[in-house]
């Protein structure tokens, strides 16, 4: 699907807050078109990398309450975040089961402007034939 109004799944938005000095919360917001908004915290620590991995989280948390119905779970197995010369990459790794077919999924998307944005949108990019997105 190329036209984004008809996607089933639309990303909204994605946060960290700091909760304590060693500590934040992710904040992932979904569109399950027909279903409605489905939003998903993790908590992780302060730093970069566990804040990705907290968002990467929060937003298959979202995924899984969004295809409930479908016995749909989502979880990460491992977030890094790639840097070149120029570009910065997240590469996600997630586990992912809907009824009996089960499977293990990659996605990527450019973190260059937005590394938080950029978590949230590699798991969709990992999970959108398998959901059918």
């Amino acid at each position: 699907m190329t036209d984004k109004a008809s996607r089933l799944i639309r990303f909204i938005r994605a946060q960290v807050k700091h909760v304590t000095a060693e500590s934040c919360e992710a904040t992932v917001e979904l569109e399950h078109r027909g279903a409605g908004v489905f939003t998903a915290s993790a908590t992780g620590r302060i730093g970069e990398p566990d804040q990705l991995r907290a968002v990467a989280r929060a937003t298959s948390d979202a995924l899984c309450d969004a295809f409930d119905a479908k016995s749909v779970k989502v979880r990460v197995v491992s977030i890094h975040l790639v840097e070149s010369l120029t570009h910065r990459t997240v590469l996600v790794t997630l586990a992912v089961t809907r009824g009996s077919d089960q499977g293990t999924l990659l996605g990527v998307c450019d973190a260059t402007r937005d590394p938080v944005r950029a978590a949230a949108l590699a798991v969709l990019n990992a999970t959108n034939r398998f959901l059918e997105l």
